[in-house]
């Protein structure tokens, strides 16, 4: 997981001793037991691995209106890091084998994969980094026949030292992706789109040239109802202590984009961290991001905020959950926001995935869900509740934290929420982990439209 220990922060080992300390303190003094108030379990299906490996991480997932999930992450099952993937045809009861995506002979690695379902047809993206480092983005569409036909997205910079998780999107024919490059110092936004039916994408070219000291990261794309429109959030580093959430939309045309005047969307926020977004039927906008609070880097939080096109206004950031987490300084080092959105007629159902420790369970870093039953209007009406449920796992033996991070969410065609994350099951915090998968057991309502970050 090279490049991404980017944190100042002490140590978990320093901060575990800590809390550790402070919690029998408090016991000697007050002679009392101190219990954990962690957050209730969720309650959907129990955590279950489907990777069938002891080094898989970075999990992703998405769905479609035909009862299709695919879930990808990278994997050294072989010796030789590559990314793989598993897909369902009845909304995740059953899944296929697991299938290889990259078959890498070289020293390169594969990294970051994101997946997408357009119409019938799965198409995963991901980072590869080779010696330097440098890094260069491909594409491929999963047929169910081997070898598939890898594409890589061309650019034209110079450097290629940053990259953060290609992100795709597709409508009206086309598929898209977006994605940081550059100088690792202040690397750009870049961008490029084709048709489904091409077999080569055209070089990119950078959408949004950094104007913070430290650069442009962590882009998230979506394509709106008209699938004219495009929708861009990212992280601006103004300086080292100082990131904005950033929005920039475009209009596709006959030779390219034509793209708005940029935003800041986290005006009143002095660090914002790695937004998501999606859009709805309606083609309002719905935005997620990270927030690390007054205590620093172990007071983070999750703000949502929304652009109405009715009203033709952005309502203003606000935190979803009161409580803080603090989160590990190996990968990711902030809470990575996730957003899925579940929809009939008017009436929408918004999730919001994160992970984190909490300050009264300091042994487990947990994935954690909050949804909004009442289209993100109030989410003070629900709970967040945990997801990965430590307490629970086979592994309750192992040694030192439970980690369980990067979760990405989706709804399927049956309305019923899919989890995945990645889940330490051994001796390293580096290495040592499977892709977990839950699913919630209540149908909502049957979707007209589902749509995740």
């Amino acid at each position: 997981m090279s490049g991404w220990d980017r944190s100042p922060r002490t140590n978990w080992q320093v901060r575990w001793f800590a809390w550790s300390l402070a919690l029998l303190i408090l016991g000697l003094v007050t002679g009392v037991v101190v219990a954990a108030t962690s957050d209730p379990d969720w309650d959907g299906t129990k955590p279950e691995k489907i990777s069938g490996s002891a080094d898989a991480l970075q999990p992703d997932i998405a769905s479609s209106p035909s009862g299709q999930v695919a879930v990808v992450w990278r994997d050294n099952r072989s010796g030789q890091w590559n990314v793989y993937a598993m897909v369902s045809d009845d909304n995740g009861h059953k899944w296929s084998g697991v299938e290889v995506v990259t078959v890498t002979a070289t020293a390169d690695i594969p990294e970051m994969p994101d997946v997408l379902i357009a119409g019938d047809r799965v198409f995963v993206g991901w980072r590869e980094q080779a010696t330097g480092p440098s890094y260069a983005i491909y594409e491929a569409e999963i047929t169910g026949t081997l070898p598939l036909d890898v594409r890589r997205v061309p650019d034209t910079l110079a450097v290629r030292q940053a990259s953060s998780r290609p992100r795709l999107a597709a409508g009206g024919g086309r598929l898209h992706v977006v994605y940081n490059g550059g100088d690792e110092t202040a690397p750009d936004i870049l961008y490029a789109v084709r048709p489904l039916t091409a077999t080569a994408w055209p070089t990119a070219t950078v959408m949004y040239t950094h104007t913070g000291a430290r650069g442009s990261w962590y882009p998230a794309l979506a394509v709106g109802p008209d699938e004219q429109t495009l929708h861009v959030v990212w992280e601006e580093r103004v300086s080292e202590s100082q990131w904005t959430a950033m929005y920039m939309s475009g209009t596709l045309n006959s030779t390219g984009v034509d793209w708005s005047p940029v935003i800041t969307l986290s005006t009143a926020i002095e660090q914002a961290t790695w937004p998501d977004i999606v859009t709805d039927s309606s083609g309002n906008l719905h935005i997620v991001f990270g927030e690390v609070g007054a205590g620093g880097y172990s007071e983070q939080y999750v703000n949502y905020m929304r652009y109405d096109t009715v009203d033709r206004q952005w309502t203003d950031a606000g935190r979803i959950d009161p409580g803080p987490v603090d989160v590990n300084t190996t990968s990711p080092t902030f809470s990575a926001p996730r957003l899925a959105l579940l929809e009939q007629n008017d009436q929408f159902k918004a999730c919001v995935a994160w992970h984190g420790f909490r300050q009264d369970d300091p042994e487990a870093e947990e994935v954690l869900l909050r949804c909004s039953p009442d289209g993100a209007d109030n989410w003070s009406s629900t709970k967040t509740e945990s997801v990965s449920r430590s307490s629970d796992k086979e592994h309750q033996g192992q040694s030192g934290w439970f980690v369980s991070i990067w979760p990405s969410i989706t709804f399927d065609a049956s309305g019923q929420l899919h989890v995945v994350w990645q889940e330490r099951t051994g001796a390293s915090l580096w290495f040592d982990y499977a892709i977990y998968h839950s699913r919630s057991t209540r149908k909502v309502f049957l979707p007209l439209v589902m749509r995740n970050g």
